[in-house]
Formats: structure tokens, sequence, C-alpha cells
């Protein structure tokens, strides 16, 4: 992950712990996450890795006949951290007799972040809700309701006070004789540094409630809402049948229990299970390529999406031949991308030695294990590791996966042999389950 986005995820961590508190990803999009702003759901988002919101340059006073404007959004308090985030943000990595990895994102040691959250009032809500209806003929408006989006407001943010610098260094240093550890470009002792400057009045992170269309010019934000519901009315939207409203199994379920991801998981293997061989190898052959490489990966996503919301098919360039996807099936590979770009560059290229070593089935038993036994557990403790799920691996292969867990905040020790839970690292470890499912699954008969 960028700088930015590690410090986003630590911050909503310490002030609203597995909440619904949404850290931003792109410090280039903080001027569209302001209060009242218009964001949309990515497709297949699901709860259990965090659901992910899109920019749409637009506000919800965009798409409202004239009249007054809003009080501004109130000031909810101010809160400042100083060198928090170094050993949240990115700690040790150790490899136990081959390399330690050392990393820290976070303050500089001069300076403290302050935020402060702002959030519309009630009472302005209320006002305008009564004093200024939508504007059924705006083209954006029309669009989203052709194409039977979800939108959503912005209702909650935290903000930074002053402008803050964040800098992040790390070092490497040890033993990287191991074969696995080029393609992480761990050769020797490296040491790296860098920094970012975010201004005055950036947004870090946001709350939002999905926008309610009831007629042609009638809206509502309530204050309870689930995946169920369709911000646009069924039945009355423009080209009735040319595109498929997004049903509540598509943008994920709540945190019931371990059962309910492997059942969602499950559902997304189906339609990558409906592929032909030559289609299964393809889409691995093109995930092989672009693991590692995190832009590639999300414009890969972004193409997805594209082609979704003009109902277009696309193909992937690999060989044999390149392979039409069906919507289903692209449905199905963003849910899956989804998960993959929540994993460090790192735990990509580890996935895909994995994928070489043939120890991914043993990998998927140990995080489902671990998953079964804690995922309704809110407190840290060390746990005994079932012996099996560490035996057959060889030296090098047992290495690899200490680091493919660990970077998830996984810690793995052959004594025992046993594992320390933190609760904290449920949603990448969820994220991790989906991936190595998916890889496992194109890997059988490749």
């Amino acid at each position: 992950m960028t700088m930015f986005e590690n410090v986003t995820r630590a911050l909503a961590r310490q002030l609203n712990p597995r909440g619904d508190l949404t850290p931003l990803d792109s410090l280039i999009d903080f001027k569209c996450f302001h209060p009242f702003c218009l964001v949309l759901r990515k497709r297949k988002s699901t709860l259990f890795w965090g659901a992910r919101y899109v920019r749409t340059d637009y506000t919800l006073l965009d798409l409202l006949e004239p009249g007054n404007t809003p009080s501004d959004p109130t000031d909810g308090g101010n809160f400042s951290f100083k060198n928090m985030l170094d050993a949240r943000v990115e700690g040790d990595v150790d490899v136990p007799k081959t390399v330690k990895v050392k990393g820290t994102a976070g303050l500089s040691q001069s300076s403290t972040l302050e935020v402060q959250t702002l959030s519309v009032a009630p009472k302005a809500l209320e006002s305008l809700h009564k004093e200024r209806k939508l504007s059924a003929d705006h083209p954006f408006l029309k669009e989203m309701w052709e194409r039977g989006e979800n939108l959503y407001v912005v209702m909650e943010v935290v903000e930074t006070v002053q402008e803050v610098t964040l800098e992040r260094a790390g070092k490497a240093e040890g033993c990287f004789s191991l074969p696995f550890f080029a393609p992480l470009g761990l050769q020797g002792s490296l040491n790296h540094k860098e920094a970012v400057t975010i201004p005055k009045g950036c947004v870090l992170a946001y709350r939002v409630r999905q926008l309610m269309v009831n007629g042609k010019d009638e809206w509502d934000i309530p204050h309870v809402y689930n995946d169920s519901m369709q911000t646009f009315p069924p039945g009355e939207k423009p080209g009735e049948g040319k595109f498929i409203l997004i049903q509540a199994s598509d943008v994920g379920e709540m945190h019931d229990d371990f059962k309910t991801l492997k059942e969602e998981v499950r559902r997304e293997t189906r339609e990558i299970e409906k592929l032909s061989q030559v289609g299964r190898s393809s889409l691995l052959t093109s995930l092989r390529h672009l693991l590692g490489k995190k832009k590639e990966l999300q414009d890969l996503e972004h193409t997805l999406e594209g082609a979704l919301d003009k109902g277009h098919e696309v193909t992937l360039e690999a060989l044999p031949k390149d392979v039409l996807l069906s919507k289903d099936a692209m449905d199905a590979i963003l849910y899956f991308l989804g998960a993959l770009t929540v994993l460090s560059e790192a735990q990509q290229k580890l996935l895909v030695k994995s994928l070489e070593k043939e120890i991914l089935p043993l990998q998927l038993k140990l995080v489902e294990s671990t998953l079964e036994q804690n995922f309704l557990q809110d407190k840290e403790g060390v746990f005994p590791l079932r012996p099996d799920l560490l035996s057959s691996l060889g030296e090098e292969e047992l290495t690899l996966t200490e680091a493919l867990v660990g970077l998830s905040g996984l810690e793995v020790q052959r004594s025992g042999p046993q594992y320390t839970w933190d609760p904290d690292t449920l949603p990448h470890l969820c994220a991790l389950y989906a991936g190595l499912s998916l890889l496992q699954l194109l890997s059988m008969g490749s």
C-alpha cells in the first residue's frame, strides 16, 4: 500500500475499530469526498475486507433544484496523534533463520497529525429535504438511474487541521539466499525512505449513507440501510432490461461468522468454475503477470468495471488465445481482484511463488483453520496450531508461508506450533483467504 493508504487505514482503526469509518485510498481524490459528495460503491464490494467507494465528481446539491444552501457541516471535535502509526502500520516481519525485514510508515518525528470530524447536521439535512426537490432531468442522475447504480452521500469526514508530512523508512538486512526472495527485490542490505505532504483540509476517512430516490423528484437519506436497498425504484428506470441491478449477494453480507464468508467465496468461485479450461488458464496467466504490480492490477479492475458499466464484454490477453468473459464471470473476477488488491505487493509476489511451489492448498488450510477458530474472537491471544498444517512443508516452503501470512498480521511460531491472533488482522486474512481460494481453483488441472 502507499504511505497515504497506510496512514488513513491506521487512523480509521484508531478512531473507529471495526466500524463503518472508511479510509480514503487515494490522496488525489480527497476533494471528492467532502460532506454531500456523491460516491459509488465498487462493484462486488464486500464487508469482509471493507466496502470501497469511488468518486463521481458530483454532490447531492448538484442534483437538486436551485434553492437555499445548507449550513456548513458541524465540527464534531479535534484529535491529535503523534508517532502513533509507527508500530501499527507496518511492523517487523521476521522470517526465521533467513531474513529480517523492518519497516515503518508514519509521522515524521517533528510532526503531529491533527484532525477534526465534520458531519452534516440533522437539522440541515431535514431543511434541505423539505425545501429542494431532485432535478429529474439532470444528465448524471439519468445515467445512474439507467444503469441501476446505487448512490451514496458522504455524511461525515475526518480531515486534517493543518498540513502534515508523512515519512516512511525501511531497511532489509540478513541472508537473502533463498531463491523465492529474488522477486521481492531483497538482495543484500536495502535502505529506503520517502515522504509525502498532506495539505490542510484533506479528507482521510469518511462515512456514507445511501441516497434513495422515491419517484421522479422525491429523495431521502435514511439513517439505516442494508445491501438489499436500491437507490432507484425497481421497474421505473429508463432502459429496463438493458442492465442488471446489483443485488444484495453482489455487495457482500454482514460479518455473521466464517461460514458466511466461506459461502460468499464459494458462490464467486462457482462462476470461475464455469469458465472453460482455456478460460481458467488465460485468467491464471494474466494474474501471474499482474500480481506484484498493484497499478496494473488496479487497471484491470477499472477495465472490467468500465466494461460492465457500458454493457460490454472484454477479453484477457493471455496464452493460448484470448477468452471472452461474460458479465457473471467479470463480476466474479472483480470480487477476487478486490481481495487481491487489499494485499501488499510483497504478498502478491509471495502468492506467485507459492503457486510455483504448489503449496497453495496447505496455505489455504492454514488461513481457513485460523479463521474458523477466531472469526468472532475480539481479543488478542496465543492459540495452538494444528501440527499437520506445517509438518509437511519443507524449510523453504515454511519460510515462504510464514512471510505470506505474517504480512497479513498473523504471526505463526513453529515451536508449539502456535500463532498469535490479533482481531485487527481479520479483514486482511479474509482477503488472503479469498485470494488463495481463487488461485488454488485456477491452478487445479493447469
